[in-house]
């Protein structure tokens, strides 16, 4: 993208060349349209920033592309997540995941009506997520995120509330920027 700045473009260049190193077209072209909904959500300052950042910035960013992408998983991260680490909460648990889920679906019809092994799918593929962006740990611990100052003025730069998805103290974000 960084060289073409034309998602279609992208597209063509993954899709024709199987870059996703997908079976079938289909797969690959339902992949390519899970990731670049994300990732066209960062601005073009994270982008460039993405390429050349350490392994734990990106899943920082990817983190960030994922709540911005689902609003449900947005508010998770607020609500659940970051105010657990606030109590001084150090797990997460499965509980706090169906609580959550039980309280939005009192307002979202549709979430009452997903079968409950999608539930459940729903569920582990978050919490996989929380453990590939290193913000929970193997045995469920809440890690806290640590920003390096370059990250935190791309995130700050783009919406200051966005630093609420992380498990993050405000003195410390202040302190970074």
């Amino acid at each position: 993208y960084l060289d073409v700045r034309d998602w279609q473009k992208v597209k063509v260049q993954v899709l024709a060349g199987n870059l996703l190193q997908s079976r079938t077209s289909s797969s690959a072209a339902r992949v390519y349209r899970e990731i670049s909904s994300r990732i066209s959500l960062l601005t073009d300052d994270q982008l460039q920033f993405l390429a050349g950042a350490t392994r734990k910035e990106q899943n920082y960013l990817l983190w960030l592309a994922v709540c911005k992408r689902y609003v449900f998983i947005r508010e998770f991260a607020i609500e659940v997540l970051r105010e657990k680490f606030l109590c001084l909460e150090s797990t997460l648990s499965h509980d706090d995941y169906d609580s959550f889920y039980h309280q939005k679906a009192l307002w979202h019809e549709e979430l009452d009506n997903l079968s409950l092994s999608t539930r459940k799918k729903n569920r582990s593929v978050l919490f996989r997520i929380l453990l590939e962006a290193e913000l929970l740990s193997a045995d469920k611990l809440i890690v806290p995120a640590l920003f390096t100052r370059k990250l935190a003025a791309l995130i700050a730069a783009d919406n200051p509330s966005f630093f609420s998805c992380y498990p993050i103290a405000d003195r410390d974000i202040k302190e970074l920027l």
